[in-house]
């Protein structure tokens, strides 16, 4: 398998399952927040709480694959004085963010990967702003008095 297929392969694949976390984190964050009837100051901490871990799982997700791929030869981050599991961390979390710092280069199909990670840390980080939004909304609407 050439590495191109292969990077989009591993991207489709890491997007299925950024997404469908995501999705679980929201619902089930929400379903939990809303059974518990605290006070509005209590529910957006716990969902911000939610939300900040389902990003953080995220990211890992594509730092384990980052590491996995290099021994297979799909490509290489440049730049990693160590390849230590928290070189892949910060890399991914530069990348998932779009912060690009550029101390760490992605080469081969790693490359590809980032790109997409880049793309769906965008998409996820709006939905999840989006999602907060409409919560604060929904909570400062029903505790606000008539």
């Amino acid at each position: 398998m050439n590495q191109t297929l292969a990077g989009v392969l591993i991207s489709v694949l890491l997007v299925a399952m950024c997404v469908f976390v995501h999705f679980k984190a929201l619902r089930r964050g929400a379903t939990f927040v809303a059974r518990l009837h605290a006070n509005t100051r209590q529910s957006m901490m716990m969902i911000m709480a939610i939300i900040f871990m389902a990003h953080i799982i995220e990211i890992i997700l594509f730092a384990v694959a980052f590491r996995i791929m290099m021994p297979m030869g799909l490509g290489e981050l440049v730049g990693a004085h160590t390849s230590t599991p928290g070189d892949f961390f910060y890399f991914s979390i530069a990348t998932y963010t779009t912060l690009g710092i550029g101390d760490i280069v992605p080469e081969g199909a790693i490359r590809l990967v980032a790109g997409v990670e880049a793309l769906a840390g965008l998409v996820l980080i709006t939905w999840s702003a989006s999602f907060t939004y409409l919560t604060m909304e929904r909570l400062w609407r029903d505790s606000l008095p008539d």
